[in-house]
């Protein structure tokens, strides 16, 4: 009960955070599934790399989800990356995200990369973040890298 409670906390809280109606040049989309598979789309996230943080900003700054990743490796040109660390910024307040597991990928070069044992292609300077959590929500991140430092 307490995991269902906390993981409709989580989805509200996640889903005001990436909640976006047009920073220029956001080019990303962020989806959120509760545990009880209902799941809500958001359009226009802006999504900035910092050394191995990854940030995903709401257009209002008022929420960030950072996602601190590690033991990276690649995979042809894609990197891949384990995410170590996972919070939400909010309201002046961080509160951490517990994760079951997730994964950080990365396209930094100039053409689409083929994403292994997948059909799918990820794009020039794309990101694709999948993350589980703890309390059984799902987020998920793709994007084109607004900045990167």
């Amino acid at each position: 009960m307490f995991e269902r409670r906390a993981g409709a906390a989580l989805c509200a809280t996640l889903a005001t955070l990436l909640l976006a109606t047009g920073i220029a040049g956001a080019n990303g989309t962020a989806r959120v599934q509760q545990s009880d598979g209902t799941s809500q789309v958001y359009e226009h996230v802006n999504i900035r790399l910092d050394g191995q943080t990854l940030w995903v900003r709401s257009d209002d700054r008022k929420g960030t989800l950072e996602v601190t990743s590690g033991a990276c490796s690649f995979a042809g040109a894609v990197q891949r990356c384990l995410p170590i660390a996972t919070a939400l910024h909010q309201h002046g307040e961080t509160k951490a995200i517990e994760l079951r597991h997730g994964m950080v990928y990365l396209n930094q070069t100039d053409v689409p990369q083929p994403m292994r044992h997948s059909s799918e292609l990820l794009g020039p300077h794309e990101v694709m973040v999948l993350l589980n959590t703890t309390a059984g929500t799902i987020i998920s991140v793709k994007g084109i890298l607004d900045d990167v430092k």
